[in-house]
């Protein structure tokens, strides 16, 4: 019989040190170089992909300032509730860390993991036992990490505005040892106050519902233009922060761990075909006037049309 689920390690009132990653998103497994120290206010809930939380920086070196808030987003995949139900793993037990420990101990991990990452793994998944889905899990949540990095990297300028400042990528010690296939990665950002576009309807008078949504398209195209593909744009990942000296919210786009990258792309039509396809403009701006009953109009703007077969033929 398995030994119960292991407590929550994230819980408010826990200081937390965080290990400063000076390396490329490439390779964020590289020597650390700063440490500072971090206590839980809160912790968000239901944890996603990703364990997120609301935290204080305490006294010490480090790139935000003595008491302010931040967001620390852990891609912990032993406590990440969605990842593990989406991959019908169970929750992470004693057993299971026995399992993972001694995969990693004996090689195997890594070398398991150097397959996914070639693409050279031929083994059936539902062939996996214990150790082989938490390894899995372990790569799937890391390159959620540098998704997420990268992405920060390429929206540079528009941090503060219409994404949240990035402060570090961070590494927390979750096993008591150096290897790197027991680090958890993390991003460590701006707290941006507020509330999410799918309250508006409670938050917002009807007469100021067009313009938000307006300029939430406009904070999505934005991100377009910087090369970056988002899979993950919801109502749930745009952020409304109330501003004393303006009277409309400012409007934050959140989460690009689910990034593709036009780098990545050998034509622009490969390009246009995928942005195409995501359609992460209507997939705010169709949801919202949906939910809104027509109180919301949305125009596509057709920024992105694909002229292939497959896409002209489904028009």
């Amino acid at each position: 019989m398995d030994r119960p689920q292991q407590s929550l390690p994230y819980e408010a009132g826990k200081t937390l040190t965080l290990s400063i990653n000076q390396s490329p998103p490439q390779d964020v497994a590289s020597t650390i170089h700063l440490e500072i120290e971090v206590k839980i206010v809160r912790f968000i809930r239901p944890s996603t992909l990703s364990c997120v939380m609301v935290v204080e920086s305490l006294a010490g070196s480090g790139p935000a300032d003595d008491g302010e808030l931040s967001i620390l987003k852990l891609y912990d995949w032993r406590y990440a509730t969605q990842l593990r139900q989406d991959h019908k793993i169970d929750p992470w037990t004693q057993s299971h860390e026995d399992a993972y420990r001694g995969f990693v101990e004996n090689g195997g991990a890594a070398k398991f993991v150097a397959a996914l990452d070639d693409d050279t793994d031929e083994t059936d998944d539902r062939l996996w036992d214990t150790a082989h889905n938490e390894a899995y899990l372990f790569a799937f949540s890391r390159d959620l990490h540098r998704s997420e990095v990268r992405a920060y990297a390429h929206l540079k300028d528009l941090q503060g505005k219409s994404v949240p400042r990035f402060f570090a990528s961070v590494h927390v010690n979750a096993f008591s040892t150096k290897n790197s296939l027991f680090g958890v990665q993390g991003i460590l950002m701006e707290f941006v106050g507020g509330y999410s576009l799918s309250k508006l309807a409670h938050e917002e008078p009807e007469s100021t519902w067009q313009s938000i949504c307006d300029e939430a398209i406009r904070a999505i195209n934005l991100i377009s233009d910087h090369g970056v593909l988002n899979e993950d744009v919801k109502p749930h990942n745009i952020i409304l922060r109330r501003q004393a000296t303006s009277p409309a919210p400012e409007v934050f786009v959140i989460d690009f761990a689910q990034c593709r990258f036009r780098e990545d792309y050998k034509s622009e039509a490969e390009w246009e075909h995928e942005k195409s396809v995501q359609d992460e403009e209507g997939a705010m701006g169709y949801v919202m006037a949906h939910r809104l009953r027509g109180a919301v109009e949305y125009k596509p703007s057709h920024r992105y049309r694909c002229k292939c077969s497959i896409c002209t033929s489904a028009e």
